[in-house]
């Protein structure tokens, strides 16, 4: 059996998911197994991922069924002592594993390991590549984290590996709403696991060139899943203390702000100003919100004027 089950899920991820499993197959620790599930990819996705010949790689094929109900099924199909969470256009360092399952072995306490990361664009990183032996961990971000957890999603999943039984005490993925399944997941765990962050960045987020032009989405997912979370789980846990208010009533101003701002930017103005006056009506931050709508005008029309 081997210790790490990486999972990655893959959906139309041909261009560069050969990239991504290479970064594994470099790795310094190898004991694991890579399970990819084809989630009804429409590309060549498939096929890139039965190319590879190395025996620790394995893929599953099923029906588009999104990123949580793909994750669940590999993690399912597994065994192994930890499960590492891999999207499939991320590249990891080569210490990454050796230096998380390190950690959890050391640190028994610990449940969930993930670590820093570095928004990529698929330049080359000598520099990223250069070898990490230093362990060092964000000691304000690790622990119970719970009441920071529950204000925003600062953890990357590509970053993460955890202990089977935490997947055996939580369960699956829910598979409520993409945008957000991964962060439900992991204000679930921070209230029954400590975590602990590793401060290195072991993981290239990449970032697609389309990603800065699509439109901005007609509801705002954070914003509706940090409702969500706070009226399921609630302002106290057992370890960690209460979630700080002050810093909650900032979090829905800054989601509101961006979203708001995002749209204006968009020219979707009847959404943008709905949500202009939402912000006016928060006292602390009107001053804020007036600034944002001068800067997100002055940017449309420049927009507009390069057009």
């Amino acid at each position: 059996m081997p210790a790490v089950s990486i999972v990655i899920p893959a959906y139309n991820a041909a261009t560069y998911l050969r990239a991504t499993i290479d970064s594994v197959l470099a790795s310094s620790f190898h004991d694991f197994e890579v399970i990819i599930v084809d989630d009804g990819s429409t590309d060549s996705t498939c096929d890139v991922a039965r190319s590879i010949t190395d025996p620790r790689v394995r893929v599953i094929s099923q029906a588009n069924k999104g990123m949580s109900a793909s994750r669940n099924i590999a993690i399912s199909s597994g065994s192994s002592e930890f499960i590492a969470l891999l999207d499939a256009d991320d590249v990891w360092h080569p210490n990454k594993l050796a230096l998380q399952v390190e950690k959890l072995r050391q640190a028994p306490e610990y449940g969930i390991c993930y670590s820093e990361f570095k928004i990529w664009h698929g330049e080359a990183d000598d520099k990223f590549f250069a070898p990490i032996n230093d362990s060092d961990i964000s000691k304000d971000l690790s622990g119970w984290i719970y009441p920071k957890m529950i204000l925003t999603n600062f953890v990357l999943p590509s970053t993460i590996i955890f202990r089977r039984t935490v997947w055996d005490m939580l369960g699956p993925f829910l598979c409520d709403n993409q945008q957000t399944d991964d962060w439900e997941y992991l204000v679930r765990a921070s209230r029954q696991f400590e975590f602990v962050k590793i401060a290195a960045a072991l993981v290239l987020y990449r970032q697609h060139p389309t990603s800065l032009s699509r439109r901005p989405s007609a509801v705002n997912h954070t914003e509706v899943m940090r409702e969500q979370l706070i009226q399921r789980y609630q302002y106290n846990c057992t370890h960690g203390g209460p979630v700080d208010r002050i810093e909650l009533q900032r979090r829905r101003y800054l989601g509101l702000r961006h979203f708001a701002d995002a749209h204006l930017v968009a020219g979707n103005f009847k959404l943008g100003l709905s949500q202009i006056t939402r912000l006016l009506l928060s006292e602390p931050f009107r001053g804020e919100t007036i600034l944002t709508v001068i800067k997100a005008t002055r940017r449309r029309l420049l927009k507009i004027i390069g057009n």
